[in-house]
């Protein structure tokens, strides 16, 4: 393999790497929270945001932007019922990126 072949396809190979991060969101979670909780017999799990804590009653969830990591503050909500989950699409205020924030209960 030529030397301008090699360089060619490492240039292509990061390229893409960083194409793959930016689209699929490297930020994760806020910090402080987890993706599942469990609140009696409801597993809950939220994707999108991370919930700080949860009981029968309500729910407290964070949103990390998957773009530029902008974290919002607590946001609590009725927690949901199986079969009828929580879905909030959220604008980023910070860059204006939109997610899909699910938060759905599952008996267990």
């Amino acid at each position: 393999m030529k030397p301008k072949n090699a360089l060619t396809i490492i240039l292509l190979l990061l390229l893409s790497a960083g194409l793959v991060s930016a689209l699929s969101g490297c930020y994760g979670i806020p910090t402080g929270t987890t993706a599942e909780a469990t609140v009696g017999q409801l597993q809950l799990k939220a994707s999108g945001a991370g919930i700080v804590k949860a009981n029968a009653q309500k729910t407290t969830f964070k949103i990390r932007c998957a773009v530029c990591s902008f974290q919002t503050e607590e946001i609590t909500i009725n927690t949901p019922k199986p079969g009828d989950p929580y879905v909030l699409d959220w604008i980023c205020p910070n860059c204006g990126h939109g997610q899909r924030i699910v938060i759905e209960a599952f008996a267990q």
